[in-house]
């Protein structure tokens, strides 16, 4: 099924990782995104190999510009012109001194929606300081609560409050193209990364306001809950979130420890927190008398949550991965083939390759009006540089 915002164009003014995730999910539900990147390309583009940029940049077009030469607002104006959406991910009070701030580009197409995504929003003490993931893990509560309560705090591994932002960007972008639909109104948009982490943190915020406790680490178990962790077992790591009563008994009998539910120590939700050493102990006893196998097989068929603690490598082999098409075949710029992950939203079909560093410029600039011997000229005159070049 095509995606429904094929008739939406999107100037992607974003580098990194946050903007582009944001602008490659409108891409996946059918935008038109041009990535106007500056020579050299998106300093991100070499991160990881360059598998990120495959991953964020899929489905776009790029074009790649030299805002700081003159004669590049001729191009910028008429991308402007015909833009829904600008979203931009510079330091705050950048784009204003290259001419581009929000009301600069409402001035050339006043039904714009301008989204702007950094690390600490656009006021505040903390405005101009670099925003990266893990300063808002830090910042945040986020990593002072992940890790072993004996050692020092760790930061989440996947970089999910750059991609979380880029999701709230895009449920702020889509609100704001139905917004305009109805009213003809623009919309001046802006998101962060200190605010993303700590609207993840809003459950801790609470209980600590409650308490005056501060949330302890506890490693992959949950502070609420417990049996609710990874336990080691005989040939290797399993989860089980026995969260309720039921779940607990059900365990219980799943591994053939039913004193445990006349233990004391056990008998309900808050005494198997208090006692969670002992509990883990006495389980990862059982554990270590069994395959990780044949305990995923018992646990599951009892129906409580479980689940082996695979790397990535058993990701890409798990049969339902597989079965559910959820890893597509397909080339990075250079051409060498690369696994893509298909989206949760979006058509599902297999992406196009992420675009070489501006691949695109000369059909871009054809589609604005410009004639084949001024985008010569532009090129000659390095306002736009193309690919290889």
């Amino acid at each position: 099924m095509q995606g429904s915002l094929t008739d939406i164009k999107i100037l992607d003014m974003t580098h990194a990782l946050s903007g582009p995730f944001s602008t490659m999910l409108l891409a996946e539900l059918g935008a038109d995104v041009i990535k106007i990147e500056p020579p050299g390309g998106d300093h991100f583009r070499a991160a990881n190999g360059g598998a990120t940029s495959s991953v964020v940049n899929r489905n776009k077009r790029s074009l790649c510009i030299d805002l700081k030469n003159p004669a590049s607002r001729q191009i910028m104006e008429r991308l402007i012109a015909q833009a829904d959406v600008f979203l931009e991910a510079f330091t705050p009070g950048a784009l204003e001194r290259l001419g581009y701030g929000y009301d600069a580009v409402v001035a050339l197409m006043p039904k714009i929606i301008y989204c702007s995504i950094s690390g600490f929003g656009q006021s505040g003490p903390y405005r101009e300081l670099r925003g990266y993931d893990a300063v808002a893990q830090a910042m945040s509560g986020i990593m002072a609560s992940t890790g072993e309560a004996d050692r020092a705090p760790v930061r989440v591994g996947p970089s999910m409050i750059d991609m979380g932002t880029g999701m709230y960007a895009v449920i702020g972008i889509l609100d704001a193209l139905r917004r305009r639909d109805l009213t003809g109104e623009g919309a001046r948009l802006e998101f962060n990364l200190f605010e993303s982490a700590l609207s993840w943190m809003s459950q801790s915020i609470a209980r600590y306001s409650q308490t005056g406790v501060v949330p302890p680490r506890t490693g992959s178990a949950l502070a609420t809950f417990s049996p609710y962790q990874v336990f080691q077992g005989r040939d290797g790591q399993i989860f089980i979130g026995a969260s309720t009563q039921k779940f607990w008994q059900r365990l219980c009998r799943a591994l053939a420890l039913e004193e445990l539910q006349k233990d004391p120590r056990f008998i309900d939700v808050p005494s198997r927190v208090a006692n969670r050493d002992a509990l883990t102990a006495l389980l990862e006893t059982r554990l270590a008398e069994m395959s990780v196998e044949e305990a995923l097989r018992r646990i599951r068929a009892a129906q409580v949550p479980c689940a082996p603690v695979l790397a990535v490598d058993g990701v890409v082999a798990d049969p339902h991965v597989a079965d559910r098409g959820v890893l597509m075949p397909s080339e990075d710029a250079s051409g060498q083939p690369i696994l893509q992950t298909r989206m949760p939203i979006g058509a599902g079909a297999a992406p196009k390759t992420a675009p070489d560093i501006g691949e695109n410029g000369r059909e871009i600039l054809a589609e604005l009006g410009f004639l084949e011997e001024d985008i010569s000229d532009f090129a000659a005159n390095q306002v736009i540089l193309e690919a290889n070049s």
